[in-house]
């Protein structure tokens, strides 16, 4: 039949058969094909769900979980496609009845936990410890509307989203306002035996939750519940003998806490729901990027200036974990940085370092980041700032003339932090990222060459040639600026990214530089000449080691390595 719906879908085709499962079983399916199945591909619900034992990967619409579109590409055959299915769906039901795949249930538990009848969603920072605790909640209050009917309005209110914290200051993540913050339980359940999900077709037991209580040591149980209002917020940590920890949770309206035989238990209830734990912590989180594990949240990183590079730098450490960053820059955001700046016009006339800390404090979780609003030299002077105290200096200033201070320093105080340093060239012609520590050959110094004609100071690595103006104007004394675009800083910032993970993974055996070509139609069409260097690479970004660009007659390094001193 065409033009049909089921169970609330629309569908182009739907028609009825029996699947032959095995020489027992045969089992009633609705076969749904949509208009789009090119993009979804088709649905095949088992008629009689309510009928049969609940078995995996069918969901509480009795539709069979067939395949994963995620990362697949989808054949433009439809009759293959329907016998692929049929195939894949009787191997389910197979599996299912035969028990063969009952341990998908444990791998998928919060998945069919979700699907119980009245969920309710919780947002969830795990503590860090694996021990039963108390721990903080907000229940989010939601007001009656005009001319609401109370039963809507009840139905809403417990239908509002909980928010879960080790304590009340992991709460402010979430900028509730001033709210109640109520005690929950937090229950740890070390089980020798697989805790399956309940029947998701029916509303959760209250043994179901019990039974997970007399798995708790009975002090643990009694000291936490009896801090617990009469609304009741519990959260367990399933830790099954496979290894996989299962998160859920429960919200207990009233109750009573009675011991039974030796074991606490709750009765006389007047609601259970199930709690749909979403995790929040970081370390949840972070699985989602890719990259092998470190302990980058133990590093120290100080970056020096939160400009365009800076601002996207500071913001892709953050969401990289790591976890303690020192930020210093003694600029101030203005209207003419916005087009190429992380930072908007909610921030314009602050400290761009005040304004990129307050950024990550509400957007990211979980950074310990700092600001110092001064000058990168005055704050090392005035010993603001240790060097020798973290793992990873970065300068994203762009200033050769600081940069070069700061590497002075380095080598006259022999500090042993290792250096990054990342800047753009005009109109986006090239990017270069440096790196260097103090005990290897050559320094950043070595970049720097004196013309042999006017004595003059230029840049060797740089693509642009020696003694042209590439600064603009902004309008009066103290308005210049180099012009480039935003995707230059995030190119730059790019390969940062990958030079401070090579050097956290110590792939960095010696001084480093890294210097990507851009395009040169628009540079040339400024008026502006390239330098030697651009035409002479041929690669799209060479890298360069201290033994390749070492000055023999540097004033800083002497042109020397200074392992064994």
């Amino acid at each position: 039949m065409k033009g049909n719906t089921f169970k609330t879908f629309n569908y182009e085709l739907i028609f009825k058969s029996e699947l032959v499962v095995d020489e027992h079983n045969q089992i009633p399916i609705v076969v749904c094909i949509p208009e789009n199945w090119h993009q979804k591909l088709i649905d095949i619900y088992v008629e009689n769900f309510n009928e049969i034992s609940f078995l995996p990967h069918i969901d509480n619409k009795g539709k069979l979980c067939l395949f994963e579109t995620e990362g697949i590409l989808i054949d433009q055959n439809l009759p293959g496609i329907l016998i692929q299915s049929l195939f894949r769906a009787q191997s389910i039901l197979k599996d299912g009845i035969s028990g063969k795949n009952r341990g998908d249930f444990i791998e998928e538990f919060e998945l069919y936990w979700s699907q119980l009848p009245d969920g309710r969603l919780t947002h969830f920072v795990v503590p860090i410890t694996e021990s039963s605790q108390s721990v903080k909640c907000i229940l989010k209050t939601v007001s009656q509307r005009k001319k609401e009917k109370q039963s809507e309005y009840l139905k809403r209110l417990n239908s509002s989203s909980i928010y879960i914290g080790k304590d009340s200051e992991s709460l402010k993540r979430w900028k509730l306002g001033k709210t109640s913050i109520l005690n929950a339980a937090y229950f740890v359940v070390f089980s020798q035996i697989l805790i399956f999900p309940p029947d998701i077709r029916e509303a959760v037991p209250l043994d179901y939750l019990n039974n997970l209580l007399q798995m708790v040591p009975e002090k643990d149980v009694s000291k936490i519940l009896s801090g617990l209002s009469r609304n009741k917020v519990i959260v367990f940590a399933i830790k099954q003998p496979t290894e996989i920890t299962n998160y859920i949770g429960f919200f207990v309206k009233g109750g009573k806490l009675e011991k039974y035989q030796g074991k606490y238990l709750l009765n006389n209830i007047e609601r259970l729901q199930p709690l749909v734990v979403s995790r929040a912590d970081k370390k949840f989180l972070l699985k989602r990027t890719s990259g092998k594990e470190l302990d980058i949240d133990k590093k120290k990183i100080l970056v020096a200036g939160c400009g365009s590079i800076g601002g996207h730098l500071i913001c892709e450490l953050a969401k990289a974990g790591y976890e303690d960053i020192t930020i210093v820059d003694d600029d101030i955001l203005t209207e003419e940085n916005i087009f190429r700046h992380i930072l908007g016009m909610e921030y314009v006339s602050k400290y761009k370092c005040v304004a990129m800390e307050e950024y990550i404090r509400k957007n990211i979780p979980e950074v310990s980041i700092k600001s110092l609003a001064e000058k990168f030299e005055d704050a090392v002077m005035e010993e603001d700032l240790e060097l020798n105290s973290y793992d990873l200096i970065i300068s994203a200033t762009g200033n050769h003339n600081l940069n070069r201070w700061i590497n002075s320093f380095i080598m006259e105080h022999r500090i042993n932090t290792p250096v990054i340093y990342a800047w753009n060239e005009v109109y986006g012609i090239g990017n270069h990222v440096a790196y260097f520590k103090y005990d290897n050959e050559a320094c950043y110094e070595c970049f720097f060459g004196r013309d042999e004609e006017t004595g003059e100071l230029y840049d060797k690595t740089s693509y642009c040639a020696s003694g042209q103006k590439i600064t603009k104007n902004a309008g009066g004394c103290g308005k210049n600026y180099v012009p480039y675009g935003d995707v230059i800083s995030i190119k730059t910032v790019l390969m940062c990214l990958d030079v401070v993970k090579a050097v956290f993974e110590n792939k960095v055996e010696s001084n480093l530089l890294v210097s990507a070509k851009g395009d040169d139609s628009y540079f040339i069409n400024q008026g502006l000449k390239i330098s030697g260097r651009y035409c002479g690479q041929k690669e799209n970004v060479k890298k360069l080691t201290g033994n390749q660009f070492v000055n023999r007659e540097c004033g800083v390094c002497n042109g020397n390595s200074r392992k064994g001193q």
